[in-house]
């Protein structure tokens, strides 16, 4: 349970699997409707938080139940605290700019 509720281990990995999530899905949606990512937000909260809830739910499972994620080639364990890191940063850092530019990025 502490390797579940602690601050690094599965909290990171799911954080970052929603960072990717997020980032890629915000991205295509400003790239298809040129809406910001907080108008996104507010135009769509109920959807997106209903997606968030499930992708952390689903990445709570193995974490119970204690089993060790398999490598395939190079989808490694580091690699995916590296890209859920660099999502989070891309995120952050996408909010940032929309919020001082005023408008989408793209």
């Amino acid at each position: 349970v502490e390797e579940v509720m602690g601050f690094s281990g599965a909290p990171e990995i799911i954080n970052g699997r929603l960072a990717m999530l997020g980032f890629v899905a915000a991205l295509g949606a400003e790239l298809s409707t040129g809406d910001s990512v907080l108008r996104q937000l507010a135009e769509e909260p109920t959807l997106i938080t209903l997606t968030f809830i499930l992708f952390s739910a689903a990445s709570l499972v193995p974490a119970f139940a204690r089993k060790k994620g398999d490598t395939v080639g190079p989808f490694t364990p580091q690699a995916e605290m590296l890209n859920g890191r660099a999502a989070m940063i891309g995120f952050a850092a996408m909010l940032v700019l929309e919020s001082v530019q005023g408008a989408a990025l793209f």
